[in-house]
C-alpha cells in the first residue's frame, strides 16, 4: 500500500517537474508595446476611446500567432506629451505611438521616429496612393516619411436650412464665391426687433486661416522656416473677413447664438458635427433646425478647399521589432476593416479612398435627418489643404491672430501685412534656433 502510495506521489512530481519544466521553456511571446491617449484628437466628447484600437489588436494577434501588442490605458491628451517625455528619458521608448502635431518635429530632430521610406517602397502589399495625398502627405517632413495617418478631420461650412428658408434666401451651390457668400450673409443680417442690434447673422467661427486656404494662400512653407503674409491674396482674404464682421458691426457672434439657431453658417469640423448630432448631445444642440453642408466659399484666386488635419501613428527608431511594429502600424492605418469600423463608431473620417468611397459609408448620414452627401466629404479630403505640423506652429497662429484680429476694414491693411511678415519672419528664425 506504501509503496503504491510512493509510486503514486513520485509519478505526480515527475509530472509536476516535467510541466514546470515545459513552462519554462515555453516560447515567449513577443511584445510590441503601443502608446496612444484616451479620448479624442479634436476636443469633442467620444465614448469607448479604444474600442476600435481593441479590434485592431484582435486582428492583429489573430494573424501573427506569438505577438501580443500591449498599451497603457487612462492617458489623457493634455498628458501624454509629457509621459512620453518620461518614457523617452528613461529608454523606454514604445514600439510605436500616436504622435501630437506639436511634438511631431522635435521627435524627428532628436533621431525619434523612425523613417519609413524603405517600409514603403519595399512592401509589395502597401500602396501608398490608397491614402488621401494630402492626408498621407501629414506625415512627412523634409522629404521623407515618418509617420502614417489614422484619423482624418475635414473642416465643413454647415448651412442653417431652417433659417434660410425662414429668411426666403437659397441655399449656395457648392461652388461659390467670397462675393457670394458676402451677399447672402448681408441679407441675412437683419434688425427685425428694430432694437438698432441684428437678430440674425451670417457667420459664426470662420476666419482668417479659412479664407487664406480657399484664396491660394500658403500661410507657412512646411518646414515653418518661411511665412508669406505679404501678398495680395492675402490681403484680399483679410479684406473679406473684416468685411464679414463689419456687418455684425464688428461684435463677435457668441456661441449662445449659434446655439439658438440665430446663425445661418458656421465652420465646424466632421467630429463637431458628428458628436453634437448624435446621442445624448442632440437633445441639447442643434435641436431647432435643419443642416446641410456645404465646402468653403473661394476666393478670387482659390477654390473652394479647406483645411484636413490628421492624427498621425509612428514607429520608434529605437525599436528592435520594426517588422512587426511596421505590421501593426498598416494594421491601424491601411487596413480597410479596421478603418472602416473607426469611420463607423468614432466622429472622425477615415484615411482611405476605398473606405469613404464605400456604399457603408455612405449610408453612415442615413439615419440622420440632416443628410451629409459622403461625396461632399470625399471631394473635401481629396482637395483639402493638410495642417502644417512643424514646431512653432499654433504660437505663430496665435501671434498672427492677434495682430490680424486688431485690423479693421478702413486700414491700410497692405502695410499692416508687410509689417507682420517682418515680425514673423524675425519670430520663426528664434523658433527654429529652439529646436
Amino acid at each position: 500500500m506504501r509503496k503504491n502510495r510512493k509510486v503514486f506521489l513520485t509519478a505526480i512530481l515527475f509530472i509536476a517537474v516535467i510541466g514546470i519544466f515545459f513552462y519554462i521553456c515555453r516560447p515567449k511571446d513577443t511584445v510590441i508595446e503601443f502608446a496612444m491617449f484616451n479620448g479624442s484628437n479634436w476636443d469633442v466628447a467620444v465614448q469607448e476611446s479604444y474600442s476600435v484600437i481593441d479590434k485592431a489588436i484582435e486582428k492583429f494577434e489573430k494573424e501573427h500567432k506569438g505577438v501580443k501588442i500591449k498599451y497603457s490605458g487612462g492617458i489623457q491628451k493634455e498628458d501624454y506629451s509629457e509621459w512620453m517625455s518620461e518614457r523617452i528619458l528613461k529608454d523606454k521608448m514604445p514600439d510605436i505611438f500616436m504622435v501630437l502635431d506639436e511634438d511631431f518635429e522635435n521627435y524627428i530632430n532628436l533621431g525619434l521616429i523612425e523613417n519609413l521610406d524603405r517600409y514603403v517602397m519595399e512592401d509589395r502589399s502597401f500602396d501608398i496612393n490608397k491614402y488621401y495625398t494630402e492626408i498621407a502627405n501629414s506625415g512627412v517632413f523634409s522629404g521623407h516619411r515618418y509617420a502614417l495617418p489614422y484619423e482624418a478631420m475635414p473642416t465643413l461650412m454647415f448651412v442653417n436650412r431652417t433659417l434660410l428658408e425662414k429668411l426666403h434666401v437659397d441655399i449656395p451651390s457648392n461652388d461659390y464665391t467670397f462675393d457670394d457668400f458676402y451677399r447672402i450673409c448681408r441679407m441675412i443680417t437683419l434688425d427685425r426687433d428694430l432694437d438698432g442690434s441684428p437678430d440674425y447673422f451670417g457667420i459664426y467661427k470662420y476666419d482668417w486661416i479659412n479664407a487664406a486656404l480657399s484664396n491660394d494662400v500658403e500661410i507657412f512653407s512646411k518646414d515653418g522656416k518661411k511665412s508669406y503674409f505679404n501678398q495680395d491674396k492675402f490681403a484680399e482674404s483679410i479684406r473679406f473677413v473684416k468685411s464679414l464682421e463689419s456687418l455684425n458691426g464688428n461684435k463677435n457672434i457668441t456661441k449662445e447664438q449659434f446655439d439658438s439657431g440665430k446663425v445661418a453658417f458656421s465652420q465646424m469640423s466632421l467630429a463637431e458635427y458628428r458628436t453634437y448630432k448624435s446621442y445624448p448631445y442632440k437633445i441639447k444642440k442643434y435641436t431647432g433646425f435643419a443642416w446641410d453642408c456645404i465646402p468653403m466659399p473661394a476666393g478670387n484666386s482659390g477654390n473652394n478647399v479647406s483645411m484636413i488635419d490628421s492624427l498621425d501613428i509612428a514607429i520608434s527608431s529605437r525599436s528592435n521589432k520594426k517588422k512587426l511594429a511596421w505590421e501593426f502600424l498598416k494594421t491601424l492605418t491601411y487596413d480597410t476593416e479596421i478603418q472602416q469600423t473607426l469611420y463607423n463608431e468614432m466622429p472622425v473620417a477615415s484615411v482611405l479612398k476605398e473606405v469613404m468611397e464605400s456604399k457603408e459609408s455612405e449610408n453612415i448620414f442615413k439615419e440622420d435627418e440632416d443628410i451629409i452627401d459622403s461625396k461632399l466629404i470625399c471631394h473635401i479630403l481629396e482637395n483639402g489643404i493638410a495642417k502644417p505640423k512643424f514646431s512653432g506652429y499654433e504660437g505663430a497662429i496665435s501671434l498672427v491672430d492677434s495682430k490680424i484680429s486688431k485690423l479693421n476694414l478702413g486700414d491700410d491693411i497692405e502695410n499692416a501685412l508687410r509689417i507682420l511678415q517682418r515680425q514673423m519672419s524675425k519670430y520663426l528664425i528664434q523658433e527654429r534656433g529652439k529646436t
